[in-house]
């Protein structure tokens, strides 16, 4: 299990890292943030999946999603609600369309 999370949160790292690669904040930063507000879903994740999420910073320095690329209204429903009009701490470029793949791993 330990394992899994391990390889779970440098797959996200390196992940973000990309996403993140023309910004003023360091991706590790970025990474950490965005992971703690997607952290524990309040749905059961039965099956590995990667999500697109496209979403711009205001001038508050606050995450606005802009697309959920998924099928799944749980899932759309869990990011919005998670990401959706939070203020992050490491400056990103504001206005610029980030693209960040989300991805969901069973904790089986």
């Amino acid at each position: 299990m330990k394992t899994l999370k391990t390889v779970f949160v440098a797959l996200s790292i390196l992940i973000t890292s990309s996403a993140f690669a023309a910004t003023t904040g360091t991706p590790e930063t970025v990474t950490k943030e965005i992971t703690a507000l997607l952290d524990h879903p309040s749905f059961l994740v039965t099956q590995e999946s990667t999500v697109m999420v496209e979403f711009i910073l205001n001038r508050d320095n606050e995450v606005v999603v802009l697309s959920v690329d998924c099928d799944d209204a749980a899932v759309r429903n869990f990011i919005n609600e998670r990401l959706d009009r939070k203020v992050l701490d490491s400056k990103l470029q504001q206005g610029k369309v980030f693209t960040l793949p989300v991805k969901f791993m069973s904790k089986d």
